[in-house]
């Protein structure tokens, strides 16, 4: 548990029960695990839903707003491979404190607190913490989504220069990343535009700004994402061209092979009849004969479908 003082521009570390004492005459940042805000539930006027809520909702992003408090939940995802979530931060916001509730993965907050000691902030604000934790969680996105932007075209371009390589998986790899990007950026812009609309009076009117600076952002990003799913779609419909395509050579050639053999194969059943009465039967020159009709039956093939160019 951390509970911090703000004090104009910084923070001045405290303890719980300090913090309950003068809580009408000073704003308190608190950090809480799970079974802390659960044992030390009883001094806030929280609804039990909202515990039940931060203690076991998994994977919901969201926002709610009470008379006299708000609570959201927010997923944090990473820059790893699969962009996949790291952790989840539980946020109240009161009158009084602005408590941050998560399962001891403090990352994104042992940052807030090293951008307000080294950078300081003027006039230290709930509004401005949250505005840093907003931007902490979408400042590198940017180059999330150039890096998924270069491999999508790696993909189209060997797409379109007809490499022989199954891209269903890298395809479907990326329409995952991708949607994992805009089921994160939506909920996001909700909470945001929630928190904006300040319908509890909980925030400054004059640090609206803040939100809707990240709210810009973040409609950037999730436009951008719509643009890159649009692209992959495409990059899936020339690979299922470029198959169909391939297929349709495949039946070519062997349609191509049947029409030569065809005529073939009646040579081989006339002559496999065997009656007496075929004069080529005691013929010298009969088996050459059949060789010679053989191959030109061939070769007049072969010419008439080059002259057609299915060759």
């Amino acid at each position: 548990m951390e509970v911090y003082l703000i004090s104009n521009e910084t923070l001045v570390k405290t303890d719980l029960q300090t913090a309950i004492k003068n809580e009408n005459n000073n704003k308190y940042w608190m950090i809480f695990t799970p079974d802390e805000l659960k044992e030390n539930f009883s001094y806030f006027n929280f609804t039990s839903q909202s515990l039940f809520d931060c203690l076991y909702n998994e994977d919901s992003p969201k926002i709610e707003i009470y008379e006299n408090y708000s609570f959201g939940i927010i997923n944090i995802i990473g820059e790893n491979e699969d962009l996949s979530l790291i952790y989840e931060l539980n946020f109240y916001l009161t009158k009084n404190y602005l408590i941050f509730v998560n399962n001891n993965n403090l990352t994104i907050i042992n940052e807030i607190k090293e951008e307000i000691s080294n950078k300081g902030t003027l006039s230290l604000s709930f509004d401005k913490i949250l505005y840093i934790l907003f931007d902490k969680m979408t400042i590198k996105d940017n180059k999330i989504l150039s890096k998924l932007e270069i491999e999508i075209l790696d993909v189209e371009e060997d797409v379109l220069q007809g490499k022989t390589k199954d891209y269903i998986y890298d395809i479907v790899s990326l329409k995952k990343k991708l949607l994992l990007l805009k089921r994160h950026y939506e909920p996001l812009l909700d909470i945001i535009e929630d928190l904006s609309e300040n319908e509890n009076n909980l925030l400054k009117e004059e640090s609206i700004r803040y939100f809707t600076i990240i709210f810009n952002r973040i409609e950037r990003l999730n436009r951008k994402v719509s643009d890159l799913r649009d692209n992959v779609t495409q990059i899936r419909e020339s690979y299922q061209s470029q198959i169909d395509m391939n297929v349709n050579n495949i039946m070519k050639i062997f349609t191509v092979i049947t029409s030569i053999f065809l005529p073939l194969t009646l040579i081989v059943g006339w002559y496999g009849m065997n009656f007496v009465n075929m004069p080529e039967l005691k013929w010298k020159y009969g088996y050459l004969f059949v060789i010679l009709i053989s191959v030109l039956v061939l070769i007049i093939s072969l010419l008439i479908f080059k002259k057609k160019k299915w060759l």
